[in-house]
């Protein structure tokens, strides 16, 4: 068990259903503050054991916010939202559909109406909050790509054994991840918002923040730097690759040089259009000497990068829906021992994953591709 050092940063890998039992252990130990930000908050077995834990920390004084997405968290519910308020706990709701009662409630206002709940959601509904962080005692800090659900679990536990990475950080500067989730959730006076606004970026940040514009663009650039500039490696697992033309042409070109890129994706991919539209890049991609590995055993969700030697972990895909539209976390790997662990999953992983050759495409059905083909047109949306 890592011991909280204020003083040392230390980094944890967790993979897939050891997320859960580390969060809630440091749920049960948290003295002033819990903010969770998540897309996804299952009213399932997990969700309620997290539910319990966070009521327990609340009635021991904890002051404790949860802020979750309106389209990744439909069926919260009643029952869930009424514990978690009774306990003296805070929810929010990023963009709610105003269809869904328990959402508009979460968000009411006695001056507006569900006629203007419904005009503000078609002017944001693109934008979502797929982040995925935790902050404890602005101290202890997770980051990565599982949601609370148990959807991690063993299939013998009850869950679909998903395949997914979180960082457990402790002794690391949490202002600007701080200040993104005050944003977030609608508290930060007119004056901090624009000191932030116009601060200089920093090229090589810790916690990787695209709230804003000027965020979203830079590190968008600064990827694609890293990419071009490699001499070695880029190992990519990715649970929704639909790539944007300047990054697949990077691909292609630093593979062309003789760098060994590997982009690993899943077999079965819950969002079967993504999967369709994935497969559309599979030839292009094999002729120029990427490496294409396909993830078996389960849905792989996990998004990490290994570009030579820097690491990183969140909730970003290479896709549209995260380059460009949805809010997104993810943390720089800074400890040798967490960079290790995090090279060793993903030789794991490789190990049970199919690789793919021009061969293989041959034998897929027809349609695929025309399908795939087509679903490019609205990428933008992806």
């Amino acid at each position: 068990m890592l011991m909280n050092n204020r003083n040392t940063n230390q980094e944890t890998i967790l993979i897939n259903e050891f997320y859960i039992p580390s969060f809630i252990a440091d749920i049960q130990t948290a003295k002033e503050t819990i903010d969770i930000e998540t897309y996804i908050f299952e009213n399932d077995n997990i969700g309620q054991e997290v539910t319990h834990a966070l009521c327990h920390a609340a009635h021991h004084g904890v002051r404790v916010r949860i802020l979750v997405d309106g389209i990744g968290t439909p069926n919260l519910g009643n029952k869930i939202t009424t514990q978690l308020e009774t306990a003296g706990i805070a929810i929010r709701v990023f963009h709610p559909l105003p269809w869904l009662i328990w959402q508009w409630w979460q968000t009411r206002n006695p001056s507006s109406s569900v006629i203007s709940h419904i005009l503000q959601l078609f002017s944001v509904v693109n934008s979502r909050n797929h982040s995925k962080i935790s902050i404890i005692d602005q101290h202890i800090v997770y980051v990565g790509s599982a949601n609370i659900t148990a959807k991690n679990l063993t299939k013998k536990n009850g869950g679909e054994n998903w395949r997914d990475t979180t960082v457990r950080l402790t002794g690391i500067k949490t202002e600007e991840l701080q200040y993104a989730f005050e944003r977030n959730w609608g508290g930060v006076p007119i004056q901090k918002r624009l000191r932030f606004a116009f601060r200089s970026i920093d090229p090589n940040p810790v916690f990787r923040l695209n709230y804003s514009w000027r965020n979203r663009r830079a590190l968008y650039i600064t990827l694609l730097r890293r990419m071009l500039h490699c001499k070695e490696r880029i190992w990519i697992t990715n649970a929704y690759f639909v790539p944007d033309d300047v990054l697949l042409k990077k691909l292609l070109r630093v593979a062309k040089k003789g760098v060994d890129v590997r982009i690993m994706l899943p077999y079965q991919s819950d969002v079967f259009i993504v999967s369709l539209a994935s497969y559309t890049f599979y030839s292009i991609l094999l002729k120029h000497g990427v490496a294409i590995y396909e993830y078996l055993p389960s849905m792989l969700h996990a998004k990490t990068l290994i570009l030579d030697d820097w690491y990183c972990v969140g909730s970003s895909n290479l896709n549209s829906r995260s380059l460009r539209h949805d809010l997104e976390v993810d943390v720089c790997i800074q400890t040798l021992k967490a960079k290790r662990a995090l090279e060793q999953q993903f030789v794991n992983d490789l190990e049970q994953s199919q690789k793919i050759n021009i061969n293989d495409l041959k034998k897929k059905p027809w349609y695929k591709m025309i399908v795939g083909r087509l679903l490019l047109f609205i990428r933008y949306w992806m």
